[in-house]
């Protein structure tokens, strides 16, 4: 059983399934590609915050909370309509994060040093820059890791500037509220709440606007949709579409995308048809072993979503569920997973869809080499 329950937090993580936020009323929201500008800032994709410059490098956020944020330089006078609200110096110098992705935002943006505390375990971690900060001592295990509440008191000891956090089940938001209790500058990044990778990836202006980092953001934004863009003209006039499923079993129940959701939007920018596409929604459906081999007789590609070492080989697939041995996209070996550091890349979509183009369409990719997913191997 321990070796099933990090498989069915991943699926959370990569599905949002439905009902696990207790202050929104659906998982996502359907990301459009209307450009908001507000000064100096534009959101393209996200929906779940605001960003809005109010002159002299000040700045009014609105989190995933709901949170009105006013971000003010040192020596900046805050407009008097905001005198009340809730004020933080920038740049700040320190914060803690509680979950990976945000380490993955924070990547590009050069700021990993001023992480003092992770609620991330430093075996679960791949991200380089903050491993290293665990064994110099610079950032501390704050708790929380596997959706646990974190360390109070650890938190407090290490007076960061800004606690950035999730509320996207319901025990995190009486996470996020027991933060605020004891004075702590709480910002919600509900970036997993977006249908669109784009729109996850665009949650890093937010915590840059806390950096002043806010043209870096924009560039590296700008640079990965650019590259994903190029993907998806390279596959465009393909003259065949491959069949995918994407999904991952937890016993006995199959766990796929729905036709709006992030992961059949990389199916279709990389060139192929997805197999769930008559499915509704963007969040998570549950289907049986019986219709996921129906559905298979046609597909030529299978993306397993889970990681080693909680799926390594088609083999530990068709043993634990025998119904599907004879399917061909098995038989044949054309079943891929993520690489384990997977969940970890959310400021790499562009890298994504260009693994998926060249699973989907080899013949236009001479010479590529695999990122993100890997072939599982038949034994």
């Amino acid at each position: 059983m321990k070796k099933l329950i990090p498989i069915f937090l991943a699926l959370i993580t990569l599905f949002g399934v439905a009902g696990c936020s207790a202050r929104t009323t659906s998982t996502s929201t359907t990301s459009t590609t209307t450009t908001t500008a507000v000064d100096d800032t534009v959101i393209k994709y996200a929906k779940g915050f605001t960003i809005e410059n109010l002159g002299n490098g000040i700045k009014k956020v609105t989190d995933g909370e709901k949170q009105t944020l006013i971000l003010v330089p040192a020596g900046k006078t805050v407009p008097s309509q905001y005198a009340d609200a809730a004020q933080i110096s920038i740049p700040i110098k320190s914060s803690v994060i509680l979950a990976s992705t945000f380490a993955a935002l924070m990547r590009p943006l050069g700021v990993m040093n001023t992480v003092v505390g992770s609620g991330t375990n430093e075996n679960e971690l791949y991200i380089d820059e903050l491993k290293a900060q665990y064994a110099n001592g610079t950032t501390k295990y704050v708790g929380g890791g596997g959706m646990g509440a974190p360390d109070y008191e650890a938190i407090t000891a290490l007076k960061p500037d800004v606690v950035f956090c999730s509320t996207g089940y319901p025990d995190a938001v009486t996470f996020y509220q027991k933060m605020e209790s004891l004075g702590l500058h709480v910002v919600v990044i509900n970036d997993f709440l977006e249908n669109d990778a784009l729109a996850r990836l665009e949650w890093m202006k937010v915590i840059a606007a806390f950096y002043q980092k806010d043209t870096v953001a924009q560039n590296y934004f700008n640079t990965v949709e650019k590259n994903i863009n190029a993907t998806v003209a390279k596959v465009a006039n393909v003259s065949t579409k491959p069949n995918v499923m994407w999904g991952s079993i937890f016993m006995g129940a199959v766990y796929v995308s729905g036709a709006d959701s992030y992961t059949a939007k990389w199916v279709a920018q990389a060139g192929g048809s997805y197999a769930f596409s008559d499915l509704p929604g963007s969040g998570s459906a549950t289907i049986n072993l019986e219709e996921l081999y129906a559905r298979g007789k046609t597909a030529n590609i299978f993306i397993y979503s889970s990681t080693p070492p909680y799926v390594n080989s088609i083999k530990e697939i068709t043993d634990a569920n025998t119904v599907l041995a004879d399917l061909t996209v098995l038989q044949y070996g054309k079943i891929y997973c993520m690489q384990p550091w997977f969940y970890q890349i959310s400021d790499k979509p562009d890298e994504v869809v260009a693994d998926l183009a060249y699973i989907f369409h080899p013949d236009l990719f001479p010479g590529y080499q695999l990122k993100d997913f890997m072939l599982l191997p038949a034994q």
